[in-house]
């Protein structure tokens, strides 16, 4: 049951976005669709990571490779770019509004959300299930196995609301700290791959070929994701910038005297 819990997040965040879509539109205010596809896609890879073939196959690494970047990569980004928190706030009652908002700029969120934070958390997760024994013990232990499971996405969730997510969070960092936090959480992604190739691990990964396809499927996946990832954050920025630059000459226009 417990390695369900990022799927039933995700099954709760669909039925409160959907009632939160039809007070929306019940007062005839618009929401970009965008954010209504990136939401579904993201619930899919959720459901495909945690449901069969993959689920009843996660014993071996290609596979379980597969489920790391469905649940850890994929899921996350298209579930921050969904913006299910800027949606709340347009739709609560004032009261639970508040809460929210006082939610998301208490002062854990502020630290967990600061970059050299989520980098900590990203990377040391990998670094402790893939080359130590951990991974070896998820195995054995069913509890641990499905524990990892919601580490990974509550992980994956933490770097890509700081990324490219689009809901207000306290003190956003700059593009250039955004960008600068995916660029080192890919090389380290990268470099964990190919130690993986390298020195046929993670224990417990199987025979020497699967090991080898793990990494491989962790490497070339991730750098997929990852670009994934950039294109969508400097896509934000160049919007923004626009926008920023429209205010500007608007900002300094003045009529023609005749």
């Amino acid at each position: 049951m417990l390695g369900l819990v990022p799927l039933l997040l995700t099954a709760a965040l669909v039925a409160a976005y959907a009632v939160a879509l039809q007070r929306l539109h019940g007062r005839g205010d618009a929401w970009p669709w965008p954010r209504t596809a990136a939401l579904l896609v993201g619930s899919l890879c959720v459901a495909g990571a945690l449901l069969p073939p993959l689920a009843t196959a996660d014993e071996r690494l290609p596979v379980h490779m597969t489920q790391h970047l469905l649940l850890a990569m994929a899921a996350p980004g298209l579930l921050a770019l969904s913006a299910p928190v800027t949606l709340a706030l347009r739709t609560l009652p004032r009261r639970p509004r508040r809460a929210l908002l006082g939610l998301v700029h208490c002062r854990p969120v502020r630290v967990l959300t600061m970059p050299p934070v989520v980098l900590v958390i990203s990377t040391g997760s990998l670094l402790t299930l893939y080359l130590t024994g951990l991974y070896a013990a998820t195995l054995e232990h069913e509890a641990l196995h499905a524990a990892a499971h919601v580490h990974l996405f509550l992980t994956g969730c933490l770097l890509s609301w700081t990324v490219i997510g689009v809901d207000p969070i306290a003190r956003r960092p700059s593009v250039r700290a955004r960008l600068t936090t995916l660029v080192l959480a890919a090389a380290a992604h990268d470099t964990i791959s190919k130690l993986l190739y390298a020195r046929g691990l993670p224990a417990g990964g199987g025979s020497v070929a699967e090991r080898h396809a793990g990494a491989e499927i962790m490497y070339y996946g991730g750098t997929v994701v990852d670009l994934a990832l950039a294109v969508a954050l400097m896509a934000q920025w160049y919007r923004r910038s626009g926008r920023e630059l429209e205010r500007s000459r608007r900002r300094g226009w003045t009529p023609e005297r005749t």
